[in-house]
């Protein structure tokens, strides 16, 4: 179904309805689970709960952790069971078992611990008196979600096809010839051999990792934490993958800088009039890095562009997630 709003054209077809109510789906059910953790921290009551069983277990098809406890308690006269650590309805994984680990030691067996009981749902006590990310995530993905269909519905549907170009024997530009005194063909070849070259390492350097972490291990029995020095033979290889995460990032930035170059080049060869920028219109960027086929040079260099930069942008949030947060 196409329509207008105005002189701005939009296209809206089953997969949009679809993809906007998975996303408002995320975006409810991650807004739910947040108001109510901060309600039930609000008005919970501090009780003494006898841990049951505690344990650590990894779902299957999961490189991640959940921490499983089960305790009873009594509130005003009567016995209850409950088996949630944090106030939220989302199960909290963790990364690794060391972190589950941490988790899980103050709740051995017999164990008497403070629980908090919600007055208004007495069955549903929980042990960590604190809201979980988790439902933020969702919020955010399902926001994220809504605005990138959004995006892609709104406007011009075909940005980035049949594009009339002149010849480069009519015109050749001569802007960006040197990018930081380099020839521009230069940094386009370093680059790209550059971020193979990391990849190559980074994978290299994870699978040896885990090899070594193994084979450290004796066999049938439990693995178990572990200190590595920077020198260790695990420690040299966490380095060489941090090293090769950084090239990842400084190559991707190298490249995603002399495509812009080169879409900037290829935007002089258009016959007026031209048509908005995708990098200033974003629901044309949007647009072109949806679309798999038909695309002329022109759209093709600006998906190279906005797909190197969005990859860029998700190894930077990646590591910022691992040493910082």
């Amino acid at each position: 179904m196409q329509f207008s709003v105005g002189e701005t054209p939009i296209e809206v077809n089953r997969g949009t309805v679809v993809m906007v109510l998975f996303g408002l789906a995320l975006f409810t059910l991650g807004g739910y689970d947040y108001v109510q953790q901060s309600a039930a921290i609000d008005d919970a009551v501090s009780v003494e709960a006898t841990i049951v069983e505690s344990s650590i277990v990894q779902p299957e098809d999961s490189s991640e952790y959940e921490v499983r406890v089960a305790y009873r308690y009594y509130y005003q006269g009567t016995e209850y069971k409950s088996n949630k650590l944090f106030p939220s309805d989302i199960s909290q994984l963790y990364e690794s078992r060391s972190k589950a680990e941490s988790v899980i030691a103050s709740y051995e067996p017999d164990t008497t611990v403070t629980a908090y009981v919600d007055p208004a749902a007495p069955n549903e006590a929980f042990l960590e008196r604190q809201t979980t990310q988790d439902p933020l995530i969702f919020m955010l993905i399902g926001a994220f979600a809504i605005l990138w269909i959004a995006l892609d519905a709104v406007g011009a549907q075909n940005p980035g096809q049949g594009t009339k170009l002149r010849p480069k024997s009519e015109y050749e530009s001569t802007r960006y010839q040197t990018l930081f005194g380099i020839d521009r063909d230069t940094i386009n070849s370093t680059s790209k051999r550059s971020i193979v070259a990391a990849l190559i390492a980074l994978e290299v350097s994870i699978v040896a990792v885990v090899f070594l972490a193994f084979s450290a291990d004796s066999p049938g029995t439990p693995s178990s934490p572990r200190a590595v020095e920077l020198l260790d033979p695990i420690g040299l290889l966490l380095i060489t993958a941090l090293i090769a995460i950084l090239l990842v990032i400084a190559s991707l930035l190298l490249y995603s800088l002399w495509s812009f170059t080169e879409y900037r080049r290829l935007r002089e060869r258009i016959s007026e009039p031209h048509p908005p920028s995708p990098f200033k219109h974003p629901t044309r960027l949007v647009t072109i890095l949806t679309t798999n086929d038909d695309l002329d040079d022109y759209g093709r260099r600006v998906k190279k562009t906005g797909f190197t930069f969005v990859l860029a942008l998700f190894f930077i949030g990646a590591l910022l997630n691992e040493l910082v947060f």
